[in-house]
C-alpha cells in the first residue's frame, strides 16, 4: 500500500503480497498461511477502494494471491504431517538407540567411570563403536569396541555384540569364555545374515558385494573385569587400541596380549589370555576407540593422544578424575580436528 501511494498510477506493487504468503509457509500453520493470504487480498481490496481503480492488474494480483495463497496452504499441511512423522520416527530411533547403548553411570561398586560417544552420522546417536558397563557375580566387566564399518550400517553388528556380551556376561566365569561367546554370535550372523530392509531410497548391491560384507564382520574390542574392590583389572585385548594408565604426571600404556578381533576365532592358533592389571589410588584407565587416534588436524597429522594427556596433566594442579579427563579429551579432539569422520568413544574408569 505504501509503494502504490508513493508511486505514479502506472506502477502497481500488489503483487509483491503472494512473497509474505510463501514466507508464512516457514513460520505459521496451514491457518496462519490462509490468514496471512486474506489479509493480503484485504490490503489489495483496500488499496483498490482508495485509487478507485480497478484494472487488469488488480485482477490478475487477486487471482495470484487467492491461486498461492490456496497451494500455500496445502503445502503447509503436507509439511505439517511430514514434520509430525519424521519426530515420531526420530523419538523411535532415539528410543532404541538408547536401549541399545545406555547411557553410562557415574558408580558402579567401587568404580567411577565416565565417558563421550560420538556417531560419524550426525543424524545418529550410535554407529560402529559401542560399550556396555554392568556388574556380575565376578566383578564389574565392561567391553569398548569397533565393529567393522562406521555410521548406521553397522548398527546390526553393534547389536548382536553389546546382547551377546551382556547376557555372557552374568553367565560365564572368564573373559575368554565371554568372547567365544561373542564369536560364535558374530560367526551365526556371518553364516545367517538378516535380510536388508526394503527401501527404495537405497542403492542396490549384488549378491557378491552382500556376501564380501558378511565375509569381513568382525569387532575389535578389549573387555575388562573389575575386582570387587577395584583394585585389579584383567584385560583380554581383541585387536583392540592399547588401554592407557593416566596419572597426575604420567600415562602410559597398558601392556597386554593382542590377539586377532573378535569373529574370527577360527583363524586362532591358540586361546587369547587375559593379563592382570594393578590400579593404584588415583590411576584412571581409559579405553578408547581408533576414531579418537585418527582424527586429523588441518595437516592431516593423527591425534596424539597419549602426548596430549601427558602434557595436560603435567601442567594441570587438578587432580586426575574420570569426568574431566573425559571433558579435556572431548574439547581437545574437536578442537584438533574439526570435523571427524570415524565414530569416536572414550571411557575413562577411576577406582574409588
Amino acid at each position: 500500500m505504501a509503494l502504490d501511494h508513493a508511486t505514479p498510477p502506472r506502477y502497481f506493487f500488489g503483487s509483491l503480497l503472494t512473497a509474505s504468503v510463501v514466507l508464512a509457509i516457514f513460520v505459521y500453520r496451514p491457518l496462519g498461511v490462509a490468514a496471512t493470504g486474506a489479509i493480503g487480498c484485504l490490503f489489495l481490496a483496500v488499496t483498490v477502494q482508495i485509487e478507485d481503480y480497478i484494472g487488469p492488474m488488480t485482477v490478475v494480483a487477486l487471482v495470484v494471491l487467492g491461486s498461492v495463497t490456496l497451494l500455500s496452504v496445502v503445502l503447509c499441511v503436507m509439511l505439517q504431517r511430514a514434520a509430525s512423522r519424521y519426530r515420531r520416527v526420530l523419538a523411535v530411533a532415539e528410543a532404541a538407540q538408547l536401549a541399545l547403548l545406555r547411557p553410562l553411570p557415574d558408580r558402579i561398586g567401587s568404580l567411577r567411570m565416565a565417558g563421550f560417544y560420538r556417531a560419524a552420522d550426525d543424524e545418529a546417536l550410535i554407529g560402529g563403536d559401542l560399550y556396555s558397563v554392568r556388574p556380575t557375580p565376578f566383578g564389574v566387566r565392561a567391553i569398548v569396541g569397533d565393529v567393522k564399518g562406521k555410521g548406521i550400517n553397522a548398527t546390526q553388528t553393534v547389536a548382536t555384540v553389546i546382547s551377546t556380551f551382556q547376557e555372557a556376561a552374568l553367565l560365564h566365569p572368564t573373559l575368554p569364555q565371554v568372547a567365544d561367546r561373542i564369536d560364535v554370535a558374530l560367526q551365526l550372523d556371518r553364516d545367517n545374515p538378516p535380510p536388508e530392509p526394503v527401501s527404495h531410497t537405497q542403492p542396490e548391491h549384488s549378491a557378491d558385494d552382500a556376501k564380501g560384507l558378511v565375509d569381513e564382520l568382525f569387532t575389535t574390542a578389549v573387555l575388562l573385569e573389575f575386582t570387587s574392590d577395584a583394585r585389579t583389572v584383567q584385560v583380554l585385548d581383541r585387536g583392540h587400541q592399547p588401554l592407557l594408565i593416566v596419572r597426575r604426571h604420567t600415562t602410559s600404556v597398558v601392556p597386554a596380549e593382542h590377539s586377532l578381533p573378535l569373529g574370527m576365532a577360527d583363524l586362532l592358533t591358540e586361546p587369547p589370555g587375559t593379563t592382570a592389571c594393578r590400579l593404584e589410588p588415583g590411576d584412571i584407565l581409559l579405553a578408547y576407540s581408533d576414531g579418537v587416534t585418527e582424527a586429523r588436524d588441518s595437516t592431516g597429522t593423527f591425534y596424539p593422544l597419549p602426548e596430549r594427556l601427558r602434557h595436560h596433566y603435567a601442567t594441570s594442579a587438578q587432580p586426575v578424575s574420570p569426568s574431566d579427563l573425559i571433558s579435556f579429551l572431548q574439547e581437545d579432539v574437536t578442537r584438533w580436528a574439526h570435523t571427524l569422520g570415524d565414530d569416536v568413544i572414550a571411557i575413562a574408569f577411576q577406582r574409588i
